[in-house]
């Protein structure tokens, strides 16, 4: 059902303008979700017109509330579970004509539509942001830690995480492979020409990406990054959420069917720890079941 909907903040007319939404599908994400509804829309910038639409997947916290209170637009609950079809919920609600699509673990970066506005060019469909991994999230319980060298060092982005960050660069602009988590981008027109959000229960980001390089062809990348939370690597480190992810994405190409790649991911994330650090079943839960593609 739809929770709340605000009229779209209307800005003044500029010579360059566009119609912009910026489409959250959220579960379970109380900490998180209003720094990614602010920074949709802190970024729009003046002369822009913006709505910011959060599809929440049946959370069992304060996503909606949360969301909701934090300035978005609109905020459904979507009748299926799946991001896939939050998705698809957010796009057939909104109104813009170039969506972005982000995490509700995510945030944009500063003057995000400016420089999308920037760097897209007549001929370009589609596109995504730069990825950066935030630092190290760390409880309230881990103060105690603090002084710890070994501890404080987690907090900070080591050569591994910088590592990743240039491979992810690279993967972005040579193969034209942009993942979920860097705010990916598409003209109305060009979602539909590839028939929308691909509906399955895995790895929806990953195809829509093959389908909008197939027809589109390489993807506009900003020259600004998305900060994406850091809580899987944090959990689970670098080298095993990259292998993990690495064998999904090959599984995927190879042919095994969605629903499978799903539950190698579960199983994958519980025999690694990726759920030892949350601080509910729920919100452990809600992480087990989202597309992580890295």
């Amino acid at each position: 059902g739809e929770v709340g909907v605000g009229i779209p903040r209307r800005r003044s007319t500029g010579t360059r303008t566009m119609r912009l939404s910026v489409v959250i599908p959220a579960l379970n994400e109380e900490r998180n979700v209003a720094s990614a509804v602010a920074s949709a829309r802190e970024g729009a910038g003046a002369a822009d017109h913006c709505e910011v639409v959060v599809v929440d997947g049946g959370s069992d916290d304060a996503t909606v509330s949360v969301a909701h209170s934090a300035g978005a637009d609109v905020v459904l609950v979507s009748p299926e579970r799946g991001r896939a079809a939050q998705l698809a919920r957010g796009v057939e609600r909104c109104s813009g004509d170039v969506i972005v699509f982000l995490h509700a673990d995510s945030t944009l970066p500063d003057g995000y539509a400016e420089r999308l506005r920037d760097a897209m060019k007549p001929e370009h469909s589609w596109g995504a942001f730069g990825f950066r991994l935030a630092p190290e999230e760390r409880d309230d319980d881990d103060d105690d830690d603090a002084a710890d060298p070994s501890t404080a060092a987690r907090g900070s982005k080591g050569p591994g995480r910088r590592f990743l960050e240039w491979c992810v660069d690279k993967r972005t602009r040579w193969m034209g492979a942009p993942y979920g988590d860097q705010g990916v981008w598409v003209k109305r027109h060009a979602l539909d020409s590839v028939g929308g959000v691909p509906q399955q229960c895995f790895m929806e980001d990953y195809e829509l990406v093959k389908r909008l390089r197939r027809r589109h062809g390489m993807p506009c990348v900003v020259d600004a990054a998305v900060t994406t939370s850091s809580r899987r690597w944090d959990a689970m480190g670098v080298a095993r959420v990259t292998a993990l992810n690495q064998l999904i994405v090959f599984g995927y190409a190879m042919g095994v069917a969605p629903e499978r790649l799903a539950r190698w991911y579960t199983a994958g994330r519980n025999m690694g720890g990726g759920t030892k650090r949350w601080d509910t079943k729920a919100e452990a839960n809600a992480e087990a079941t989202k597309v992580e593609e890295r």
